[in-house]
């Protein structure tokens, strides 16, 4: 490769690379939930996919100034749960759960999952507890 053609494909190629690299970890980032004030809700599993990257869990909820609704929770990866004690099944759709949360920070339904308790197994990141969310 002649010297003119690598320093072009340098130029270009690393700013390239350091932008895919900010935005991957931009994806990643959750600055969008309230870590530092969790919410404990209990629901009824819709949905509970623990996957990679993100776990994702769609928990019917009802409370008295919304009324009933799906709300979709994320999570960390599917390795991070199984360290935390969880096994494949244990949380299925119609199952009841207790679930703690890092609200989002725009307000709307949903947030982060820091905990939970399902068929009577709780599985916990972190030092909170499920039950009291602290």
């Amino acid at each position: 490769m002649s010297r003119i053609l690598k320093s072009i494909v340098t130029a270009v190629g690393a700013p390239a690379l350091a932008l895919c690299a900010f935005a991957a970890s931009a994806h990643h980032s959750a600055a969008q939930f309230n870590l530092r004030e969790p919410v404990t809700v209990e629901g009824i599993i819709k949905e509970f996919n623990v996957t990679n990257p993100h776990t994702i869990a769609i928990v019917e909820i009802t409370d008295e100034k919304r009324g009933t609704r799906d709300v979709e929770f994320e999570g960390h990866s599917a390795s991070h749960f199984y360290r935390s004690g969880y096994t494949r099944g244990l949380a299925k759709p119609g199952d009841k759960i207790t679930l703690v949360y890092g609200p989002r920070n725009d307000g709307e339904d949903g947030g982060y999952i820091l905990g939970f308790t399902v068929n009577g197994k709780t599985v916990q990141f972190g030092s909170r507890s499920p039950e009291t969310g602290r």
